[in-house]
């Protein structure tokens, strides 16, 4: 097995996609008893799979009831859609998630994608190339925001008026998980992201990225050792260790050192126990 470029991560991906609170919170507490590192949701309103008359609990609420009930997971959510809220107003919820949870929080955030919910609520859905220019003012104004005890910005889509913001996250350095795969979203990456969700489809996908990332973060100066790279998803990989072990295998030499499996059904969780407790180890310990 290929020496990866950080230590391994592994994650739990538990979906609100038709699922209740009690269901969600009982693959929380499973990623925390197998020592999953982190465990995540969604931010979206309404199912993306199956009837989206379904239940879709919201995102960062959601989040800090999770942060309640756990104690080592990070916590995190994949992604948040900046077009739904204000920057400033998505950080205070963050940062309060931060504090809930002693300081576990993943800021995980996108440009916004799903046009069909945006149409159901009434949310402005913005073109593409509005939506990538939004997000970068929003990275900018929350750094500021993180970094200094008041902030000004004048943007062309977000303002900052001799802004306060307390408290700051329990972390020193709250880790900023953008999930991008565009080229123009890429160089926000390089400047921005401790953690990229890559968005990979294949291999040859992620490696085609990866390099867009590694010359854009060139180009500022900036070391992609900085940033790690995550892949999310990962189908049916927990449902036998064959699969999660060929997962592992041709994702690893490319640099992905962050896997996030999808959580299957109760059906699966035995399997999922047998994976965390055998062969996880393994690859942690090289």
């Amino acid at each position: 097995m290929a020496t990866p470029r950080h230590p391994l991560r592994f994650g739990l991906f538990a979906a609100q996609h038709q699922r209740d609170w009690q269901w969600i919170l009982n693959g929380f507490k499973l990623a925390e008893e197998l020592n999953f590192d982190s465990a995540f949701i969604f931010d979206h309103f309404i199912p993306l799979y199956g009837s989206q008359d379904g239940p879709s609990l919201d995102g960062w609420t959601l989040l800090a009831g999770l942060a309640a009930h756990t104690s080592k997971l990070q916590l995190g959510i994949l992604v948040t859609g900046n077009t739904y809220r204000n920057p400033a107003v998505l950080l205070k919820q963050a940062t309060t998630v931060d504090h809930i949870s002693g300081g576990r929080v993943l800021f995980g955030i996108g440009a916004g994608w799903f046009e069909r919910e945006h149409d159901a609520y009434g949310i402005p859905f913005p073109p593409l190339k509005e939506r990538v220019e939004r997000f970068g003012e929003a990275l900018a104004v929350i750094d500021s925001l993180l970094n200094n005890e008041r902030s000004n910005y004048a943007g062309k889509y977000y303002t900052l008026k001799d802004a306060p913001f307390q408290p700051k996250p329990v972390q020193a350095k709250l880790p900023i998980l953008i999930g991008a795969g565009g080229p123009k979203m890429l160089r926000y990456v390089a400047k921005y992201a401790d953690i990229w969700d890559t968005l990979a489809s294949t291999p040859e996908d992620f490696s085609q990225k990866r390099r867009l990332v590694e010359q854009a973060a060139a180009e500022i100066g900036r070391d992609p050792l900085q940033i790690r790279y995550e892949l999310a998803g990962g189908g049916h990989n927990l449902e036998s260790v064959d699969s999660f072990r060929r997962h592992l295998e041709t994702y690893i030499p490319l640099g992905i050192s962050d896997f996030v499996f999808d959580l299957p059904e109760e059906s699966h969780w035995d399997t999922v126990r047998r994976i965390a407790t055998e062969v996880m180890p393994e690859y942690r310990n090289g």
